[in-house]
């Protein structure tokens, strides 16, 4: 038998060696099997292609797409990314192919945060069931209806006079309208609304809008789990996590009290009480079912943030639209004078009549692209789509700004112009390409809620003010910060009264 003495290699090659192990490990571990769709070239050792992106995506995946095709595929760090890009594709995915599609991909965050369950972060059945549940009790209560209408112009007449009493003194509405807006929701699920001073609920809508924000940074660790471990919290990880239980006690304690009030009271007076009554119901019947505290708690918490983030970010974009383009808001305004004059404030039976601003808002949520990739989704199996094999743990993205921003589609998706979305005989016209909530079978829950809730606030904003820049400096700018959202940089306007 022949041994080697290693002590006898040189050091040249054992550094040969090193080198072209360490190359077939990089190739083995980076090389895209065949029939994946394509995508950008080698990714890194353990990064994969995350070199090649900034903190907003939008720019390296309009040059993929124009490079590779409406399905390219690309490595955050050892996942696979599937990105779905164009209306035909994007459709076929989530509609023609819904049973395939409608998952959610395992994610780091996800889990350590909801553990899959609630509305947004579960799949399957469980998903199936929550869903069913929360629209069935959504619409008991009013969703899309005059009912909710009534009780959403309350809560604008709360936030007008909060506006007022800035009395046209340069402000950051931002927070103001955080809770205003949620305190449609809020009273949907708890029952009743926060004051704008109430110092705890202030707080959680601070950390609420924190968290949108850091969540674009600490998004690296749902692909690269490992950087958890790194010394402090570079990437925010423990923060978001530890945001979001805080979030969760006040949640916990709203059950709490729903539980013991439910003791003296059984009408079913809001969201946790219909889901509390529905879950004791079908357990005293002996029919299994997901309709236990874990879920409830996290399709709260999802109906909270998909209720307060997109709707007040909306309003905080329209109104930077407006500085820059003053004449957007003019015509907005002659044309709610024309209709409704100063007497009364705006309902849902004039919204028919006021097609500019209808426009206007269709523009405004294409043109912010306020959730430009929507949430992940995931495959139920391995699937072959478009001609590639797209495997079931790939995360797919369905990349909406590709539909609401392609020049193909809209000519010039740069320029913020209502006029787009209107036909020669004045009436709103709606392209099947404007989806600024998704599409499918995951489609926002709350589509009704929100344009509901951006009509009755923006009509109503436009009627009693003129909102112009805080002075002379140069107008805030356009561009948005991506977290979950891309939402406006701070900026302060001035709200004038025109009555």
């Amino acid at each position: 038998m022949v041994t080697l003495d290693c002590s006898l290699l040189d050091p040249t090659t054992w550094l040969v060696g090193g080198v072209l192990s360490l190359s077939a490990l990089w190739w083995l571990s980076t090389r895209r099997p065949s029939g994946l769709p394509p995508g950008p070239g080698l990714a890194l050792p353990v990064i994969g292609h995350l070199h090649l992106l900034s903190s907003d995506l939008r720019a390296a995946f309009r040059t993929w797409r124009r490079q590779y095709g409406d399905v390219f595929s690309l490595y955050m760090g050892g996942r696979l990314v599937v990105v779905l890009n164009g209306l035909p594709v994007i459709k076929e995915a989530l509609v023609k192919m819904a049973d395939v599609f409608s998952n959610r991909p395992h994610m780091f965050i996800m889990v350590r945060i909801t553990n899959l369950k609630g509305l947004v972060s579960s799949s399957g059945a469980l998903w199936k069931e929550q869903r069913k549940t929360a629209l069935e009790i959504l619409r008991d209560f009013g969703m899309g209806k005059n009912v909710l209408a009534e009780k959403i112009q309350e809560e604008v007449t709360h936030y007008i006079r909060a506006v007022e009493d800035h009395h046209g003194a340069p402000v950051d509405l931002s927070t103001l309208t955080q809770i205003s807006v949620s305190n449609n929701i809020c009273s949907i699920i708890f029952g009743k609304r926060f004051d704008y001073d109430d110092p705890t609920f202030i707080g959680y809508m601070r950390m609420l809008e924190e968290n949108m924000k850091a969540i674009g940074a600490s998004a690296i660790i749902n692909y690269m789990p490992i950087l958890e471990h790194l010394p402090g919290d570079l990437f925010k990880v423990k923060l978001v996590v530890s945001r979001a239980m805080k979030f969760y006690d006040f949640v916990r304690q709203q059950i709490s009290e729903h539980r013991k009030d439910r003791s003296q009271h059984t009408e079913k007076t809001d969201f946790i009480h219909a889901y509390l009554t529905q879950g004791e119901q079908l357990a005293q019947s002996n029919v299994e079912n997901t309709l236990d505290n874990e879920n409830l708690q996290n399709s709260i918490s999802d109906l909270f943030v998909a209720g307060t983030e997109t709707t007040s970010t909306a309003i905080r974009w329209t109104l930077l639209f407006f500085l820059h383009y003053p004449k957007v808001q003019d015509k907005c305004f002659q044309e709610i004078s024309d209709v409704i004059g100063s007497g009364r404030a705006p309902s849902m039976q004039d919204r028919p009549k006021l097609q500019y601003l209808e426009a206007t808002i269709m523009e405004v949520l294409r043109r912010a692209d306020i959730v430009p990739t929507a949430v992940p989704h995931g495959l139920a199996h391995d699937v072959m789509f478009r001609g590639y094999v797209i495997p079931k743990d790939a995360i797919v993205l369905p990349y909406l700004d590709s539909v609401l921003n392609d020049p193909e589609v809209w000519g010039d998706p740069d320029n913020f112009r209502p006029e787009r979305f209107m036909g020669p005989d004045g009436k709103v016209t709606k392209p099947e390409e404007f989806i600024p909530f998704g599409i499918g079978r995951r489609v926002c829950l709350g589509e009704s809620l929100a344009r509901m809730e951006l009509f009755l606030y923006l009509a109503t904003l436009i009627q009693r003010f003129r909102f112009l820049p805080p002075g002379q400096e140069p107008l805030p700018s356009l561009e948005g910060i991506m977290g979950f959202t891309i939402s406006p940089a701070p900026f302060k306007v001035r709200a004038i009264p025109r009555y």
